[in-house]
């Protein structure tokens, strides 16, 4: 009895001694931590990429509309937006684009036209902060949903929301 757990021990002792595989194990450890750090890494390059194409498709539709002359031009541009949305919103794919043509009167917002019948708070505390009053301005809004590539850190679906208020016409006498 004393003999067989002598040569249990043996092989135990001979056993943890050898460092053969520890290299490999090593690796493999460390390796499953590195690809999910790439992975996180993708999907927050991946993030910020969206964000950033949300913002510049926002500022660029409300320059653009902005640069109308009168308010018939915003209704064709809001329509070629409607009608184009995808082509727009390609590299968003799943984005919901809002316009509106906007005028303050006095600390009120009014809107004038355009795809959203109404403003959220936030976006109507924007233009207030951008246009004096009896100026008309195009406020613009898009929304995304952003659902990341590989999911590491986070699997669930995100919202990327964007808004820009660009000038229109200075001083209008009548809205």
């Amino acid at each position: 009895m004393h003999a067989e757990r002598r040569r249990r021990f043996r092989f135990t002792g001979a056993l943890a001694a050898d460092t053969s595989g520890a290299a490999a194990i090593e690796f493999a450890l460390l390796a499953t931590v590195l690809v999910a750090l790439l992975g996180a890494a993708v999907d927050l390059i991946d993030e910020q990429t969206r964000r950033r194409e949300v913002n510049r498709i926002t500022v660029e539709v409300a320059e653009a509309m902005a640069d109308c002359p009168d308010s018939d031009c915003v209704r064709q541009n809001v329509q070629t937006l409607i009608r184009h949305n995808g082509v727009i919103l390609s590299n968003v794919s799943g984005g919901a684009l809002g316009t509106a043509e906007v005028a303050r009167v006095g600390n009120a917002v009014v809107v004038l036209q355009g795809s959203m019948t109404y403003l959220p708070d936030d976006l109507k505390n924007e233009v207030l902060a951008v246009l004096e009053p009896r100026d008309v301005g195009v406020a613009v809004l898009l929304t995304y949903q952003y659902k990341p590539l590989i999911g590491l850190l986070s699997g669930r679906v995100r919202t990327i929301r964007r808004f820009a208020v660009a000038l229109r016409a200075k001083d209008i006498q009548t809205v």
